[in-house]
Order: C-alpha cells, then structure tokens, then sequence
C-alpha cells in the first residue's frame, strides 16, 4: 500500500509501554502500525528517529469565551492555536461561556462557529438545568455530556444548587437518553454563607479567598451527587477533584455508581504555598490545596483511581489578574492551560511523579474512551484519526509567557524547564504546529460521539 504519510522508527507511547513503529498514514486516518525496519512507503514521510510518538491529547475540560460573541479574553483562534502548540488535538468545550450551551439552537450555533476556525478538532457539551425539560433534541446534535452545575460561580440560572429534586430530575433525563452527566460539585448554601462572611475581613488575602471554597464543600457535592446519581443510575463525571477527602468519597461509590473522575493538571503541579507566591494569579476554582492533598492526587493518578488530567482552560487577562493584586475579589478564577497541559505532565513525568503511559492514558486514551470519542481519538492504532504528538526527549524546553499563543499571554509554569519538547503536532495526517510555526490554514472539525 502506498501511504499518504510514513512517520518513521519512533516509539509509540501507550498506556502499556513504550514501543517502536512506524506509523503508516492514509485518508486522514493509521492505516498501519508496522515494525520498524519493514519496508513501506508514503508520498510524504517524517523522520522521527529516536523521537516519541504520542496522541494527541483530549482535554475535556475547557472555557474559550468569545469562540461565538467577540470577546477581549479569547477566541476560537487565539485558543485553538495554543492547544495546537502545546500538542492537544481535541478540545471539549464546557457550555457556560455565551450563549450557554443549553438549547439545540445555541449548540447549532457553536459548532458552525468553529468550522473554518479552529486549529484542533472540538467537541461540544451541553447544559441541563432547572429549566431543561428534555435532552432528546440536544442529543440529536452530539453532544459528549450534559453538564450540571450545584455551584458556580455568583447564582446563575442553570445551577441545580441545593434542589435535590431538581438534580434527581434531571439526572433522570440524562439517563432516559443514555448520556454522561458532567458534575461542578461543591456545596452552594456553604460557599454563599463563607463568602459572606470573609468579604467582610479588612485586608483579604488569596487564603482569605480560598477559604470560600474548602474541601467540605467539595466533599459534599460530590456525596450528594454520588447519591443521587446511584438512585437514577446515571453516568457522571466528576469535575475538578482537588482533595484527598474527595479521592476517599469516590472510592466509596466505585461499586454503586459508573462514574469517572478528573483533575486539573494545576492542582497535580502546585499546592497552596505555590498560589501565595502567584498571587492573584493563583486565584483558582477549587483553590490549590495542601502539600498533601497535592501528593493524595498524584498518588490516585499514577494508580489509576482518577481518569483523567484537565487544563480547565479559563483565560484571565493579565489586567484582569492584575487587579486582584490590589483586591483579592477583583479578579477573576482561572488560568490558561490549554497548551500547557502536555508540558504539566511532562514536568510531573521530570518529577518522577508519572510516568509517559500515565501521561498518554490520563491525557488521551481515558477522556477519549469517556466521552464516547474512542478508538477515533487518544490512540494511534489502525483506524483511529492520525493526531500525533512528535516529542524530543533530547531537547528540553523552557517554558516562557512570551511563547504563548493564548490572549492570556502568561503561565503559571513560566520559568520551569522540562526534558522535552513537543517538536511536531499533526491532526489527522497534516502538520498543524511545527517548531513554533503553524505551516496550515485551521483544519479543526466538530467531532462528536
């Protein structure tokens, strides 16, 4: 067979090993995995010799606010290209940014928005809420969850809060049409009676912010939703756990409940004495925890016992940050992750914290095989879209706020070396980001389960 792309004598990274191959490449898709040696032979080849070959990571939690309305804080453009740099292919896209994902014709609108536009492939979820009657004709439009919201931030209108009725209803409606509920824990009554009370504090610090939002109220949404969830028999993801109390709660329901859970990559790298020397710009949602919290989360990813890393991709300004130096409250939660989240787990890698196929199933294969987007992504095997991650592990890379590609043109990870650099990204076959260039026009699609 004659391929349209060789990528030859890498080593391709699994959640089992490392081992080398040759990658043929045919119609956008592996066509074949051979051994290295074997005679093939392509119209276009790369060289990758002594480099590593991974897939291209699926973040499934992230904000581009502006990727439909214009906005100062991003774009489809400006994001897409910053997940291309940093080798994430697909993007899942959380529903809260305007016009909230929440009706078939918002969802219709999103998807055309990206065509023509996005440098990675995209995936839509979707809200349901109090004011969700049905998910039918949602679900005819592909989405890869129904997020459900028991806290956010100020008192939204979707936010299922502290009904229980509520969250029972629509956890049924979710189930009725066999989907995956995406859960934001946490507990609102705690977190509006905290935030009351330490606003009145004379000189609030970023502790002072944090204590707003404490392991107890994470603890209780996910109980809470862990319960209900087991009643309805419902499908849910959890989102953002940060606390080895979490980690202890969701052991308990493993066994009574399909659930999967994920961690923010910031939440794996730092801990609350890092946020005190970030400052505003530590302002997170949940807050960066203890010492210990942070080695409970490392721990639980290398065992397997959460699913998956997240960038939570939520693009502050730097003037927005900026303000929250003088006032704590001022700015808003969030950091920029998307193309930082490869180099998060390449430093845990650095760190000795994780290995490279805890990298490729935290970051590929896992998000892929949940939201329903498996074996066409977070695998390179024969049939899968060929999104390839060429990575130099003979060159390392220092990660700096002028090489980003986000309008939030800073990282919290500016300043850190690590061992690699991620040399080449392809999606489906085609370069799109090659030694800090994007030689093609946006190829991204809207993908769906």
């Amino acid at each position: 067979m004659m391929f349209d792309l060789v990528v030859r004598n890498g080593r391709v990274v699994t959640p089992e090993g490392i081992a080398p191959a040759t990658l043929g490449v045919k119609g956008g898709t592996i066509a074949a995995l051979v051994p290295p040696g074997e005679d093939v032979t392509g119209r276009d080849a790369i060289d990758a010799a002594g480099k590593l070959l991974l897939p291209g990571l699926v973040d499934a939690h992230s904000h581009i606010p502006g990727f439909v309305l214009p906005s100062p804080e991003e774009d489809f453009d400006s994001a897409t290209r910053a997940a291309a740099a940093g080798g994430v292919t697909t993007v899942l896209l959380m529903p809260t940014d305007k016009p909230r994902t929440d009706t078939a014709a918002t969802f219709a609108l999103k998807k055309a928005s990206g065509e023509g536009r996005a440098h990675v492939d995209y995936a839509l979820q979707a809200v349901a809420g109090p004011a969700t009657e049905s998910l039918v004709e949602l679900m005819d439009q592909g989405p890869v969850s129904f997020e459900i919201f028991l806290a956010y931030g100020g008192n939204p209108d979707f936010m299922i809060g502290a009904d229980d009725y509520e969250l029972a209803r629509v956890l049924r409606l979710v189930a009725a049409v066999d989907a995956l509920a995406g859960i934001t824990p946490h507990s609102p009554s705690l977190i509006a009676r905290l935030t009351a009370e330490q606003k009145k504090v004379v000189a609030p610090t970023l502790e002072t912010r944090a204590l707003t939002r404490p392991v107890l109220s994470e603890a209780l949404g996910i109980s809470r939703a862990c319960t209900v969830a087991a009643e309805t028999g419902t499908r849910i993801h959890l989102r953002g756990l940060s606390a080895r109390r979490s980690l202890d709660i969701v052991a308990r329901f493993r066994d009574l409940v399909p659930l999967s859970t994920e961690v923010m990559s910031h939440h794996l790298l730092f801990d609350a004495e890092d946020a005190k020397r970030m400052g505003a710009y530590g302002v997170i949602t949940p807050p960066l925890r203890s010492s210990a919290d942070r080695a409970a989360l490392r721990a639980a990813a290398r065992r397997g016992e959460i699913d998956m890393a997240v960038s939570d991709h939520s693009p502050g300004l730097r003037a927005e940050k900026e303000r929250g130096q003088a006032d704590i409250w001022a700015t808003p939660p969030g950091m920029p992750g998307l193309q930082t989240l490869c180099a998060s787990l390449l430093a845990l890698v650095d760190d000795g914290q994780l290995t490279l196929p805890d990298l490729v199933r935290l970051g590929c294969e896992n998000p892929a095989r949940r939201f329903g987007l498996f074996p066409r992504k977070g695998v390179l095997a024969p049939g899968a879209d060929a999104d390839i991650v060429i990575v130099d592990p003979a060159a390392a890379t220092l990660i700096r706020d002028s090489d980003q590609h986000s309008k939030a043109d800073y990282t919290t990870l500016a300043g850190r070396t690590i061992d690699w650099t991620l040399e080449r990204v392809l999606l489906r076959g085609r370069t799109i980001f090659h030694q800090g260039s994007f030689p093609s026009q946006p190829s991204g699609r809207f993908v769906r389960p």
